[in-house]
């Protein structure tokens, strides 16, 4: 039996999951993308296949032996430790995609073909297929309030989510992302991934880092309970706003008080760029995945260096002309902050976003 799951991003984007597995409750769990889901969608941009498939790699090029590359066409078998997988990618560059994907996971992981596919190439293959519309996928948390929305950048750790938690809960600012937001062209759109795992993190964590086994299983029980009922979480997630402003969050060891001071646009857009290809390159939920790297940041590389005048190797490039534009004009700002997060930081940290807010 073969279950179809329908996804659409704010009309940017659409993309469709069929799963060809036996059935199994959480085979159909998209707990990432289940803010967006649909019942039907019309022409999707993405078709991800989940199950055994025949592959269509004749006349490719072979890359350190195991990648198949054609025009617009990857396919590969893969393993990391005791996973295993196979994927195809049509219109890999350009056009329609449809991605035919089997992986073969231990215990209970294989019960989560979705959330493999995720933290192995879809999330990426989202990312790429929304920068070629001129939407880019911003590593970095959103908030906004009264039509003013700002982003929080930095690398992981550097509390991003615990801040965000504390500006909704706190401060009652709407929730863009904590992960990933969508920019253009001044304007922000939601893409709160993993929206009911955060739910649960404002709701009973003082910090976005569970404390002991207890909290790791009310995650699991909240995820389950409200999977099919958005409307009782507490977060409002709002479509889109206008971008005001753009923060890096730096954590410094030895500083015992915040700092703010504003930052360069060149330096800011080599940040954002540096940033999301670190993003790219991180395994999503590593320790329950069992996979410690994403994978497609090197199926990039492999088709740049078949096609080095691609969409796919001018994707940096391309990415960082834009984001240049974009960006001209909002504030940027860079904030040091103390390596231990606590009420004082978060105070510190709110009151200069909110000034900054109040004059623009």
């Amino acid at each position: 039996m073969k279950q179809t799951l329908n996804y659409n991003i704010h009309n940017i984007l659409k993309f469709q999951i069929l799963l060809d597995k036996k059935f199994n409750l959480f085979n159909y769990f998209n707990i990432e993308h289940r803010f967006f889901q649909v019942d039907h969608i019309d022409k999707p941009d993405i078709i991800l296949n989940i199950g055994k498939f025949k592959p269509s790699n004749e006349e490719s090029y072979i890359v350190d032996g195991k990648y198949y590359i054609k025009n617009n066409y990857f396919y590969c078998k893969d393993s990391e430790g005791t996973t295993k997988w196979e994927v195809e990618i049509s219109g890999f560059e350009s056009g329609d995609t449809i991605i035919n994907f089997d992986i073969k996971v231990p215990g209970v992981r294989g019960f989560l073909p979705i959330l493999s596919a995720h933290n192995l190439f879809l999330s990426s293959v989202i990312d790429y297929k929304l920068s070629n519309k001129g939407y880019f996928l911003i590593h970095s948390a959103g908030l906004g309030k009264d039509n003013k929305a700002f982003l929080l950048a930095g690398m992981g750790g550097a509390f991003k989510t615990t801040l965000a938690m504390d500006f909704i809960r706190k401060a009652g600012f709407d929730f863009f992302g904590d992960e990933r937001v969508i920019f253009n062209d001044g304007r922000i759109w939601s893409y709160p991934v993993g929206l009911v795992s955060f739910d649960y993190r404002c709701s009973y964590l003082p910090t976005e880092n569970k404390r002991n086994f207890l909290d790791k299983i009310g995650l699991i029980k909240h995820n389950i309970n409200n999977y099919d009922n958005l409307r009782r979480l507490k977060v409002n997630v709002p479509e889109m706003s206008e971008l005001k402003a753009l923060f890096f969050i730096v954590k410094k060891s030895a500083r015992k008080s915040m700092t703010i001071n504003e930052y360069d646009l060149k330096k800011a857009v080599d940040k954002l760029i540096t940033n999301n290809m670190m993003e790219m390159n991180h395994a999503y939920m590593p320790n329950l995945m069992g996979i410690s790297s994403n994978p497609f940041f090197e199926y990039m590389l492999a088709y740049s260096f078949i096609f080095p005048e691609s969409q796919i190797a001018a994707h940096w490039i391309n990415m960082k002309n834009r984001l240049a534009g974009f960006l001209k004009g909002i504030p940027v700002y860079e904030m040091e902050i103390p390596g231990e997060y606590d009420d004082v930081v978060f105070k510190e940290v709110s009151s200069n976003i909110n000034l900054i807010l109040k004059e623009l």
